[in-house]
This record gives C-alpha cells, sequence and structure tokens, in this order.
C-alpha cells in the first residue's frame, strides 16, 4: 500500500468533534444514493449491514430496451419498472425462506415459449389458486415457495390485475424473457390508478424492503434521446447503452413518446447545432418528486453511484428541481463514486469528463454552490485497458473544488465491481469528517484507581512510553488522587494533569467536564482498584473507526484465567465472598441484559472509551438534565440514546491484599441501583 493511500486513509479516519443535531437522532445516519439497477448492488448490500443507516435509493425508470420496452409500449405512459425490480429483489432479506422466494420469484424470466395458451393458464391461476389449474414451466415451484401466505395473496392480486388489463386490451404482448417481476409491478401499476410512484411504494412495502425505494421524477412517461458528439442521434434508451461508436454523447433529452417518424425525417441532413436546437425544442422536463426531495433534504449523505451514466445516473441529475433541493442541504458530503470500467456509453470518457457532464446536466459546470464534494476514484483503473482513467486529476488533488479520493475500491476477487466495505468506510469516514471541519484526533485520558499507587505509576511509565504521536495530534493524562511528578519534561503532543474528584464514581465528573470543556475526538475513563494496559486503547479506537460503535468498554472477564483471578486477589481470604461475586458477575450481566436489552460479559468494567461525533445530543443533554449516579446507569442512558455499545478484551490484573472487598461491594450496589433508576 502506498504512503499516500495510507495518509488518505488515515485523514479519512478523522472524525468530527460534534454532529449536527439532526444527524444525531438516535445514531441514525441518512443516506440518499443514486443508483441505476446493479451498478451499485454491492455498496448497497453493505449499507443495508450498518444497522444505524437509513437508505434512501433514488432511482429513474427510462428502461425501454426487450421485454420492458415491449411493456411499456403494451401499457402506454407506464414508465419502465427494470430498475426497481432489480433494486427490490437487492433489498430483500433473504436469510429467510419467503424473502428468498420471492426473489426467485420476481427475477424469474418467462421463456420463449411463453405465449398467449401458457398466458391464460396463468391467469386461472392466479384468479384462483385454489383451483388445481396447470401452470408451466417453473411457474409451480415459484408459487409452492412463496406459500399460502398474505404476501403470495398480494402478487397474486397484481397479477390478476394485469390479466384483466391483458384480456381487455387489443394489443399483443410477447412475453418472451419477460421478467414475472416486472408484470407484478404492471399489475401494481395498474391497480395504483397508474400513478408508478405509488405502486413502488406499495411493492417495496409488501416486500419487506429493508431501504425506501424512490422514483426521482414525479412520475412523467418518457423516452431518452441522445445526441452524440459525431452528430448520430440515439433514439432510445436501449441504444444508449448498448454498443456504439467511439464518439462521445454530447446530450440526452426527455421525449414524451420518443421521436416521431416526421421528427426522425426532420432530423435527417441537419447540422449538429440544428439537430441540437430541434430536440431541445421538442423534449419535455421531468421535476423532482415529492418523495426524492425530503429524501435529500434529509440525508447526511448523498451518493452519486455508479452505473450506466447516460440512462441510469444523468438523466436524474438534469430533474427540475434537483440541484436545488441538493444544495438545501448544506450540511450533507455529495460524493461521485467513480464507474471502475467503461461501459458502452462512456467508452471514450475518463473521470474529469463524467465530472464534467454530471455537473453540465446539474446546472453548475463550475461546481461552484458545491454540488460535489468528494470524488472516489478506484486507483486499479489505471492499470487496466478498459478501465476509467483518472483525465486531468492528480495525486491527492482536488477537481473543480471537490476532493479526489483515490483509493482501492474495486472487489479484491472481482476487479469489475466495487468493494461496498471499502466504498461505505469511505462515505462514512467523509460523513464523520464533515460536521466540523475544527476537529481534533486527540485523546483525553482520566485515571481513578483506588490506594493503588503502584499500579497508577506503572501505567504513567506506560503512558510516556507509547508512541501516541504516531495516531493522535495530542494525548492527556489526568490522574486522579494523585500529584503529578515534578521536573516531568514531556514533548509537545502529550499532556499530564492532577486534579482531585471525589465519589465512587469520579469517572462521571470526568466525562462530563469532557463533554462541556474539552475539544478533544476520545475520552478513555479507567477506574477501578486494579491495574490496566493503555495500550489496549488503541484496538478500542480502531474498533470505533471500522464500525458504528460510539462507545467501547473493555472487558475484563473474556479470559477465564484473568477473570478467575481477579476474583481470587479480591475475595481470595473468603470462600463467602469469593462464591458471591463469582455468581454475582453472571448474576449482573443478566440483569443489564434485561434493562438494557444488550449482553455485556463484562457491564461492571472500569474501562471506557467514548467517541465525541457518536454520541447523540439526546445523551449529552439527558446528563446535563440529571447527573447519573453510576457507570452502568451511563451505559443504560446510551442504549436509550441509540449508541451502539462494542466490547473487546483488555489486560487486567489486581493485587492480593490491596483490594477492597467492601469498596467493590458498594460501587456494585450503586451501579445496580442506577440500573434501575
Amino acid at each position: 500500500m502506498s504512503a499516500t493511500v495510507v495518509r488518505e486513509k488515515l485523514e479519512l479516519s478523522r472524525v468530527s468533534l460534534r454532529a449536527e443535531p439532526h444527524q444525531q437522532q438516535k445514531g441514525v445516519t441518512r443516506v440518499a444514493l443514486f443508483c441505476g439497477g446493479r451498478g451499485s448492488s454491492t455498496i448497497i448490500r453493505e449499507l443495508l449491514r450498518w444497522p444505524q443507516v437509513e437508505l434512501s435509493l433514488l432511482v429513474n425508470a427510462y428502461d425501454d430496451g426487450l421485454s420492458t420496452g415491449a411493456l411499456r409500449r403494451f401499457i402506454p405512459d407506464m414508465l419502465g419498472p427494470s430498475d426497481f425490480r432489480k433494486n427490490l429483489s437487492t433489498l430483500l432479506d433473504l436469510h429467510s425462506n419467503e424473502q428468498y422466494a420471492l426473489q426467485q420469484f420476481l427475477e424469474y424470466r418467462l421463456p420463449d415459449d411463453f405465449g398467449e395458451a401458457e398466458a391464460g393458464k396463468l391467469a386461472s391461476y392466479v384468479r384462483d389458486p385454489s383451483s388445481g389449474s396447470p401452470l408451466p414451466g417453473k411457474l409451480p415451484e415459484l408459487f409452492a415457495g412463496l406459500g399460502n401466505t398474505p404476501l403470495a395473496d398480494r402478487l397474486n392480486s397484481y397479477l390478476l390485475r394485469f390479466f384483466e388489463y391483458y384480456g381487455q386490451s387489443a394489443g399483443k404482448l410477447e412475453f418472451k424473457d419477460c421478467s414475472l417481476g416486472n408484470l407484478v409491478f404492471a399489475g401494481a401499476y395498474l391497480e395504483s390508478n397508474c400513478n408508478f410512484n405509488a405502486s413502488v411504494r406499495s411493492l417495496a412495502g409488501i416486500c419487506g424492503a429493508q431501504a425506501e425505494l424512490v422514483n426521482v421524477t414525479n412520475g412523467e412517461s418518457r423516452t431518452l434521446v441522445a445526441l452524440k458528439e459525431d452528430g448520430e442521434v440515439l433514439d432510445c434508451e436501449s441504444k444508449i447503452v448498448g454498443p456504439q461508436s467511439h464518439s462521445p454523447i454530447h446530450a440526452i433529452y426527455f421525449m414524451p413518446q420518443g421521436l416521431t417518424a416526421s421528427q426522425s425525417a426532420e432530423l435527417e441532413g441537419q447540422s449538429f447545432d440544428e439537430k441540437r436546437r430541434l430536440l431541445s425544442s421538442w423534449e419535455k422536463p421531468v421535476t423532482l418528486s415529492a418523495d426524492a426531495t425530503a429524501a435529500l433534504k434529509a440525508a447526511d449523505v448523498i451518493v452519486f453511484g455508479p452505473g450506466t451514466q447516460f440512462s441510469s445516473l444523468l438523466p436524474s441529475y438534469r430533474t427540475v428541481g434537483f440541484a436545488d433541493a441538493v444544495r438545501a442541504n448544506r450540511r450533507a458530503p455529495r460524493v461521485f463514486v467513480s464507474n471502475l470500467d467503461a461501459d458502452h456509453d462512456i467508452q471514450s470518457l475518463t473521470l474529469t469528463d463524467l465530472i464534467d457532464k454530471s455537473l453540465e446536466l446539474m446546472g453548475d459546470p463550475k461546481n461552484e454552490t458545491g454540488l460535489l464534494t468528494h470524488i472516489l476514484y478506484n486507483v486499479a483503473s489505471e492499470e487496466r485497458d478498459e478501465g476509467v482513467k483518472p483525465g486531468r486529476v492528480a495525486l491527492d488533488d482536488t477537481y473543480l473544488n471537490a476532493r479526489v479520493v483515490r483509493g482501492d475500491f474495486q472487489n479484491p476477487v472481482k476487479s469489475t465491481v466495487h468493494s461496498g466495505y471499502s466504498v461505505v468506510k469511505h462515505l462514512l469516514s467523509i460523513r464523520d469528517a464533515q460536521y466540523d471541519r475544527r476537529q481534533k484526533e486527540s485523546l483525553d485520558i482520566y485515571i481513578d484507581l483506588l490506594d493503588r499507587s503502584r499500579s497508577t505509576e506503572t501505567m504513567l511509565q506506560e503512558f510516556l512510553e507509547l508512541p501516541w504521536q504516531q495516531t493522535f495530534r495530542g494525548v492527556k493524562l489526568v490522574l486522579n488522587h494523585m500529584d503529578r511528578p515534578k521536573n516531568l519534561k514531556l514533548p509537545q503532543h502529550m499532556q499530564v494533569e492532577a486534579i482531585e474528584n471525589s465519589g465512587l464514581f469520579s469517572e462521571i465528573d470526568a466525562l462530563l467536564n469532557w463533554l462541556r470543556h474539552s475539544d478533544t475526538q476520545y475520552l478513555l475513563t479507567v477506574a477501578g482498584d486494579g491495574e490496566y494496559r493503555l495500550r489496549d486503547a488503541w484496538l478500542a479506537i480502531e474498533t470505533l473507526k471500522a464500525s458504528v460503535f460510539g462507545v467501547v468498554h473493555g472487558s475484563r472477564t473474556q479470559s477465564r484465567v484473568q477473570f478467575q483471578s481477579s476474583l481470587k486477589s479480591a475475595y481470595g481470604e473468603s470462600k463467602t465472598l469469593f462464591g458471591l461475586s463469582w455468581i454475582g458477575g453472571y448474576v449482573f450481566s443478566l440483569l443489564v441484559g434485561l434493562v438494557c436489552r444488550s449482553i455485556f460479559s463484562d457491564p461492571l468494567t472500569g474501562f471506557r472509551l467514548y467517541q465525541r461525533s457518536r454520541l447523540p445530543k439526546e445523551f449529552v443533554d439527558s446528563l446535563e438534565l440529571q447527573r447519573p449516579r453510576s457507570a452502568v446507569e451511563i451505559t443504560r442512558r446510551l442504549i436509550d440514546a441509540g449508541v451502539e455499545i462494542a466490547e473487546v478484551p483488555v489486560s487486567y490484573r489486581t493485587f492480593a491484599g490491596f483490594t477492597k472487598p467492601k469498596w467493590r461491594l458498594g460501587r456494585a450496589m450503586k451501579n445496580l441501583t442506577g440500573l434501575f433508576g
């Protein structure tokens, strides 16, 4: 890995001090992703794996190729459902048999010999599934997989509505290679009084989609037409995405019914400029839907995903109201994810060409209003003949005021698809950094070890030896009930302070003071009567950076030997106390699980790491309104506020003869009170 890529990853991992209140509601991150049918599927699947991400997919519906085109011609004014069907299949939760059967059902394509007779059998079946009407081909297996469920009934009703239309229509429909899911969409469209957006919402709802599926427009039926630089006119979407000359596409147009015969004749023999004028005069713009507007305005990250640019993506950016909705959301980073390889429509274009065309269609060719803030480019694409090349972008550069992030964004096994993990990790890192440019990647450490001067001195020595500067701009150690060592000369990035906090849970005061007065990103509190290792802070921080967690607890019990020796040191002189503490540890974990709905192996841990940018405003406000009585009460409030808490194993030891069983039991009882308070 190059030093530049490492430097980029380190910079992206820096996060803000305080996120805006909107983003921090219950720890949710809202992502609005412009996509086509399959080009962003790996990114979508990865976003679905992050429990605190709420995803909205913004899709257009101009597909008119093959069976989809035939279906659109058969039902006038209906948009193409293919990309919505493909995304709906991606959004299903395949860990259930019903959802797996549903995906197979939606994606099944009717065979070449599926004609009127077979259509009649299918229509008879959906009219009355209990009639025993025979079904051709694989259809019996597909319907059996859905079973006798409400979902199967709804899908049958949509198919029945389609076949009612089919039986009443004077036109013909060739079913060859038509997906069953497209017929379901067609029935839902007819059932929704020919409201395409309503049909999308209805199907996404009954199918249990794991994200919001949104049509970019208000549902205006349009056919895409493209004008190439050499003057060639591509009169439908299927030609725009298919094999073509190397001459770049100059512009795309929204035609109400495609080009008529008279319009095609009029274009013949005209100059490039005249063709452009005529096409502009014939087109009818489309407008941004209310659902798309709401998704963009609420988003914490707006992503212009990869895919077939001139059909699936660029037309969306031309939608009336698009740029205004994006600009209205000033807090969200707006990230362009470059294609890995060149499709037919962009075979001669570089990354900067794609950015230029996107901004041109967005109405801000110089990006003066910041419609794009970041560009993700896959470095390995430069090495492949078919890869999208960077164009006029240098390493670690910006282009038109947008930061170019060069990295490894391709799947390590299949280079033609994106690595969902890598893309999403960068997206969320960009999100974190965007909220507060004043953020400092620094760490505060608070230590309060009861009567453990020996342990404190050992930890102080470790603090002075660890290479903090490799990870942090600064690190500060705060020692409770211990004088600051005299004549201690420290490098600029390190500080040591001594304070006097009282009470069983002085780390609560440390947390409150950090939230009120510090501007560092991380706080580590270490409290108890044993010895921890500060080096474990690195593992805890890496856990935060690589995940959705906002807090890390260091578990002292994930090592059996460590757990037993700790109890023996504390209660070894009393078999009764030893047995009670051994049982109590498990009982307390159970109680915390019942109350907080989260299982912790060590809920009483004194090792806790907080990340400021992941702490919701409601959690911070709750601390100001009422001071917590115990460390476990803090845990409960974090969970109530939607903060994800991780556990990592940490080193820990106690010393026989130095522990205070009475102090330990008192702290445990106070924690118990805070759990139910």
